[in-house]
């Protein structure tokens, strides 16, 4: 049961995460992944434990062969012999190992989950103990499915189900006798219309309530707030989340509202969850890229009128400090990188440096600076930066 447990974690960070790699995160201990992803909420005794890892031993040597009696290109692909990880993923079940938290699929195995993904009930999985019970319930609610999209019923021989989930029981009689059983506990759970036709058969009646229904992702990028309400509060906690600077997240919540202005103005609707797009937006940083660089070149204009109204004798004092400390620097001792910005600095009348801004401007860069004003650089000054890296090394 508990290899299907954990197989049931690795199907859902594959496919609800749409990931792109095969690596799989891990809880941070084999407590927490008892407790987290097979569900034992217990203290379990050595005998337990022992049989716990010896089912999680048999699943990582184990090897799957797939075969189809009508193999296609897409998702019927077969397969001979593959392993469920890559790498040694012995430490699932030696408690000698130090745990690790995260595993690897093997290639075959990340490329049949992500083509075959089949709906699963996650309360069936954490109530049944069963793993037969749980196979019994997988396949018939997927049976249920392929029927019902047919409008169609089908009969099951007990001898063909017996093949399917009678492993260890060699008599049909004792088999009968475990499906009975199952069969009850299924109708606690589940609406599976599964009725005895006979002796030996089975009928399944399709139906609609016995359909898994697919959790679909809420969508964020529906316009309805006529404004942006955002507090200072949740962008600092984006910033901590996202691990985003404050730029981006202001840059994000720009675009955000320019949407939801443009939206208004064509007759939109308002936005359903601002806080969950705005995270969307925060983690598809070429969204906002216009927007970024318009508030770096406002921030500029705004300090540099700052520095401006500055009195004489505060910006000629400035002024002064940045000459005597470019006098003071030899060319040699600054990163090589530096060395044509300084050669420029101290030589104003050669061209070394093309679109290097003008003595003024230097100086406004060199006061926000020296009192930490805000630095950002656009995409298209990169002679801007060039200074702000040259002023850590004029001695």
């Amino acid at each position: 049961m508990y290899p299907r447990r954990f197989f049931s974690h690795l199907c859902k960070s594959v496919i609800s995460t749409r990931k792109k790699n095969k690596i799989i995160k891990l809880p941070r201990s084999k407590s927490q992944f008892h407790k987290e992803i097979l569900k034992i909420n217990y203290a379990c005794c050595k005998k337990e434990t022992d049989a716990i890892n010896l089912q999680l031993k048999a699943l990582v040597n184990c090897n799957l062969t797939i075969d189809y009696s009508n193999p296609n290109d897409a998702s019927r692909l077969p397969y001979t012999a593959i392993q469920f990880f890559a790498g040694d993923c012995s430490f699932l079940h030696d408690d000698n190992q130090e745990w690790k938290t995260e595993i690897t699929l093997s290639d075959e195995m990340f490329e049949l989950i992500k083509n075959n993904s089949v709906p699963i009930s996650e309360h069936a999985v954490n109530t049944f103990t069963s793993a037969r019970k749980l196979d019994v319930y997988n396949y018939f609610s997927y049976q249920n499915y392929n029927l019902y999209q047919k409008n169609l019923n089908n009969v099951y021989d007990i001898d063909e189900l017996k093949y399917l989930f009678g492993g260890a029981i060699d008599q049909t009689a004792h088999f009968r006798r475990v499906f009975k059983k199952i069969l009850i506990d299924l109708k606690e759970i589940s609406t599976l219309d599964i009725a005895k036709k006979g002796r030996y058969t089975y009928l399944l009646i399709s139906n609609s309530a016995s359909l898994l229904k697919k959790k679909e992702r809420r969508k964020t990028n529906i316009i309805i707030e006529t404004e942006l309400k955002v507090t200072e509060d949740f962008k600092l906690k984006l910033e901590k989340e996202a691990k985003s600077t404050t730029l981006d997240v202001e840059s994000a919540c720009l675009y955000v509202a320019k949407r939801i202005q443009r939206s208004i103005e064509n007759g939109g609707k308002p936005v359903e969850n601002q806080h969950a797009y705005l995270r969307d937006v925060l983690n598809n940083p070429s969204w906002f890229y216009k927007e970024k660089q318009t508030i770096i070149k406002l921030t500029h204009q705004l300090q540099f009128k700052e520095y401006d109204e500055l009195p004489k004798p505060a910006r000629k004092k400035g002024f002064d400090d940045l000459v005597h400390r470019i006098k003071l620097t030899r060319i040699n001792s600054v990163p090589i990188e530096l060395q044509p910005v300084l050669e420029q600095l101290k030589t104003p009348g050669r061209d070394i440096i093309k679109n290097m801004p003008n003595f003024k401007y230097i100086c406004y860069l060199f006061w926000a600076w020296n009192f930490g004003k805000r630095l950002d650089v656009g995409d298209d000054c990169k002679g801007e930066q060039l200074l702000l890296d040259l002023f850590k090394h004029l001695g």
